[in-house]
């Protein structure tokens, strides 16, 4: 018996060593291949948090607008971006995290050999997905730092210290390459995308028809953004995009809703909550404009603000809100607060929204790259307003009304003495409350709001509120000779060099 039982030992041992083993030294939380699909989730995602982050270290768009200030620590209020490297951050995210991934999800998807023309449908309008996404953050790039790495970008085998492309360059073949993305989505209408992988628009068919309007919206903006440097170019554009089909409404708002699970929460929360820290409380730049806007205030102010009770902040006479002075350090207590509703894990990321198209086609007809002129202008300007309460829930139509017909907001009314771009810029900002990046672009091609910088950044010279970020320090270091050539291009890397299409 004991020789049958060592026989079947020894037999076990042979088999077992015939088999293949090798697996056991794979580390399944170490994965080294993945699925385009998860790429591009995870890029997607990526680009909704810097955009939507007010972390320091990340993002400090909303600050630059003067929507928020700080309280504990006003560097970034004061205009000191260099202490946490926040432009070097911008830069790597949205190239290694976004567009390194998106490349790559591209460079897998076009390996693909489709087995039918349904397929075939589908794989071409995943290409049109990554390259709308692709064009939407290098045109955040360019928005903020002026030129940048394009068409040497993401090789890093080919190009390890890619050179700089020129921003009006960059910004039409972005455009030329988004009326095609439009054109393919556009032949596959019926077909779906990305799925379930798909967080923003969810993949099916039907969103294929979203991300169209997207893409024609994102070439609204550019186009707007540029008309004071190629007025002609800017109209062929705009019509272009509009006669597609842009934004319909605020079903159509290109926006990422968060999940409840750590990980997968809004960054606001984070940086608002979790952290347990008091960090940022409204600007009074921003508060007092929306309270002397009508009066009673602006009715989204209680949508965007809130008051502690205890211990209650000092509000001024006929005040309801009151903002921390911009740019100083403030006492949390002291001042309104953030609203809770921005403390939701689930708030969505918004990228793009109808307001905000409606503002820019409000100004499209006042610079007659739209026909109508003001009486059009001013239809797009209160759609715009009306898309922005909506958005927020203030529902009270007759208060809705009554705001747009007061004499500050009128868009026809002479008595006020403001230009279309007082008046389209100042409700833009509003509109674009916690979407500081398009609210300090919108400031930036409109000068308006008028902003002031801060007496502190006063006293470090810095004379004027950022009209873009420096470039990263990173580059500098590493990228020398590319950095300073791409430096003297735009005129200097400083904080108050504009951008190419920033002419006034």
């Amino acid at each position: 018996m004991k020789k049958v039982l060592l026989l079947m030992s020894v037999v076990g041992m042979m088999v077992s060593c015939s088999q293949d083993i090798t697996d056991m030294n794979v580390d399944p939380k170490r994965p080294t291949t993945t699925k385009a699909e998860y790429l591009f989730t995870n890029a997607e995602k990526k680009l909704v948090d810097q955009m939507v982050s007010t972390s320091v270290n990340n993002n400090v768009f909303r600050l630059f607008a003067q929507q928020w200030t700080e309280t504990t620590y006003p560097d970034e209020s004061q205009y000191n971006i260099t202490n946490r490297k926040i432009p070097d951050t911008h830069f790597l995210v949205l190239y290694r995290d976004v567009l390194a991934d998106f490349h790559d999800s591209r460079v897998m998807i076009e390996a693909t050999t489709p087995a039918t023309p349904a397929d075939e449908a589908v794989k071409q309008n995943k290409l049109a997905l990554i390259d709308i996404l692709e064009a939407y953050a290098y045109s955040v790039l360019v928005d903020t730092f002026g030129n940048v790495p394009y068409s040497q970008a993401i090789d890093i085998n080919k190009y390890p210290l890619p050179a700089y492309d020129d921003a009006k360059t960059i910004y039409k073949d972005l455009i030329k390459r988004l009326n095609a993305d439009v054109a393919i989505l556009k032949t596959n209408s019926t077909a779906a995308n990305f799925g379930a992988a798909d967080i923003i628009y969810q993949g099916n068919a039907a969103s294929t028809a979203k991300w169209a309007k997207f893409a024609n919206s994102l070439i609204i903006r550019m186009a707007v953004n540029m008309s004071d440097i190629d007025p002609a170019y800017a109209t062929t554009q705009v019509q272009g995009a509009l006669a597609s089909g842009a934004l319909a409404g605020n079903n159509d708002n290109t926006k990422l809703t968060y999940l409840t699970t750590s990980g997968n929460q809004n960054p606001l929360y984070a940086d608002l909550v979790t952290s347990q820290r008091f960090d940022f409380i409204p600007a009074e730049p921003f508060v007092s404009a929306m309270d002397a806007i009508v009066p009673g205030g602006d009715p989204r102010m209680p949508k965007f603000f809130t008051n502690l009770t205890s211990p209650a902040p000092v509000i001024p006479a006929g005040r309801t809100f009151v903002g921390g002075t911009y740019g100083a350090g403030n006492v949390y207590t002291s001042y309104s607060q953030i609203t809770s509703t921005l403390n939701n894990p689930v708030f969505p990321g918004t990228i793009f929204d109808f307001a905000e198209l409606n503002f820019l086609l409000a100004e499209a007809a006042e610079k007659n790259l739209i026909p109508g002129g003001s009486a059009q202008a001013k239809t797009y300007y209160e759609a715009g307003i009306k898309a922005s309460m909506a958005d927020w829930g203030v529902t009270d139509a007759a208060a809705i009304d009554a705001y747009i017909a007061s004499p500050k907001v009128d868009y026809s009314n002479p008595l006020s003495g403001a230009t279309y771009k007082e008046k389209i810029g100042t409700q833009a900002w509003f509109a674009l409350y916690n979407r500081g990046y398009e609210a300090w672009t919108s400031y930036r091609r409109l000068d308006f709001p008028v902003l002031k910088a801060p007496q502190a950044a006063i006293n470090k010279l810095i004379f004027t509120v950022p009209v873009r970020y420096t470039y990263p320090a990173a580059e500098a270091n590493i990228n020398k000779a590319n950095y300073t050539k791409a430096s003297a291009d735009i005129g200097g890397d400083l904080l108050n060099t504009k951008l190419f299409w920033d002419k006034f």
